[in-house]
């Protein structure tokens, strides 16, 4: 979505917000002071809610390709708060939180989403005709812990044990939740509620990760196999230009590749930066701001795009595993480009080479405040020196 829209979009999901609620306690009977209490903190919540998905998104700190989206996370917020103005309606522990919160994060971020959701939660409590605090904890603990679960899987896509998990702490904490509450409320009636919330939140779990796997995990699949491909025809291009250039992306790619997927990182967002961290000499100036009008035409998944910003851009300071991947393969390949040039014959010492551009990047400070471990850069370097059969096709 275009970022220039953002803001009346805010000010309009802020207002309908605060309108929406309003309206709901008016009809559910609430006093006029109560009303004004509701309203003010529902404004509250949900200025932090748009606080902390603009800060997310500024930093690059959202899921896959959330920031992206930004209407498609305030319209669900708002079928969210539509069903949460309803729920009152219902018996307390038939209240199918535990969705809200998990499209909630996987629509943004953990923080985001424990914001959004307890916001959401926060409504249906306060409206209900006899609000209880242990409701509250009931349903947040469980949501927060469905976001956490779900918020880490990746193009995988295993959600066997998160729905597992999550669903049995939602019914745990419902039952233990009716027994503190006393009063034998663990009816066959009270029952059969429960669980056929945790039947309707396993069968919406199951259509809206059938949706989220399509269009945000894998959606970029297709994308990356299309750019990571040698033949591309931007990467024609830059051959066509310059065919030592060509050749040290396509180096620098596969190696890249090799090690992001030794170490579990993001290889496919990897393997591009290898392929296209210079791909702006197709236009006289391999800059980042020439680099990144390169990707937007060619619409890069915002991870590539992210991580080749990180690796190109000057003012931007390396953080990432991936960047270090790449630091070190465009390093080693152009090392070893430059020597055979001068002599196509020359045998040289790659263990001396890879320990040495080791040593320098070390000591120029760039690599200061990344996230890599000792161990991990122990592995890198042990993969590039048992690439030696691999070194002779730079010749």
């Amino acid at each position: 979505m275009n970022k220039n829209l953002t803001v009346p979009i805010s000010i309009l999901f802020f207002l309908v917000s605060g309108l929406l609620t309003g309206g709901a306690a008016y009809l559910y009977g609430k006093t006029y002071i109560e009303i004004i209490r509701i309203v003010i903190l529902v404004l509250l919540s949900s200025g932090i809610v748009l606080f902390l998905f603009a800060a997310a998104r500024e930093k690059n700190n959202l899921l896959f390709d959330n920031d992206e989206h930004y209407g498609r996370f305030i319209g669900l917020y708002l079928a969210g708060l539509m069903v949460a103005l309803a729920f009152p309606f219902l018996p307390e522990h038939g209240w199918m939180y535990l969705i809200i919160f998990v499209v909630m994060g996987l629509l943004s971020n953990q923080s985001v989403g424990i914001c959004a959701g307890g916001t959401l939660l926060m409504i249906s409590v306060l409206l209900s005709p006899a609000p209880a605090i242990s409701v509250f904890f009931t349903y947040f603990l469980s949501g927060v812990v469905g976001i956490i679960l779900f918020s880490y899987i990746d193009e995988d896509f295993r959600i066997g044990l998160p729905l597992f998990i999550s669903l049995s702490l939602n019914l745990v904490l419902i039952v233990v939740n009716l027994v503190m509450m006393g009063e034998n409320l663990l009816t066959f009636e009270t029952l059969f509620i429960i669980f056929a919330n945790l039947l309707v939140c396993l069968l919406l779990l199951l259509v809206f990760m059938r949706y989220y796997s399509t269009n945000v995990v894998h959606r970029n699949r297709d994308k990356y196999m299309e750019i990571n491909d040698p033949e591309c025809p931007i990467l024609v291009e830059l051959k066509q230009k310059s065919i030592s250039e060509y050749y040290q992306a396509v180096h620098t790619a596969y190696l890249s590749d090799k090690i992001a997927k030794k170490l579990l990182l993001d290889d496919m967002a990897t393997k591009t930066c290898g392929y296209y961290h210079k791909i702006g000499t197709l236009r006289g100036e391999n800059s980042w701001e020439v680099i990144n009008e390169i990707c937007r035409e060619y619409k890069f998944p915002n991870p590539a795009i992210n991580l080749l910003k990180e690796y190109t851009d000057r003012d931007t300071t390396l953080m990432s595993k991936e960047a270090v991947v790449v630091l070190f393969a465009d390093t080693l390949v152009a090392s070893l480009l430059y020597l055979f040039s001068k002599d196509p014959k020359v045998q040289p010492d790659y263990n001396h080479i890879i320990e040495a551009i080791y040593e320098k990047k070390v000591e120029s400070g760039i690599m200061d405040k990344t996230l890599i471990t000792m161990g991990e850069m122990k592995e890198i370097r042990k993969m590039l020196k048992e690439e030696h059969l691999y070194y002779d096709f730079l010749r």
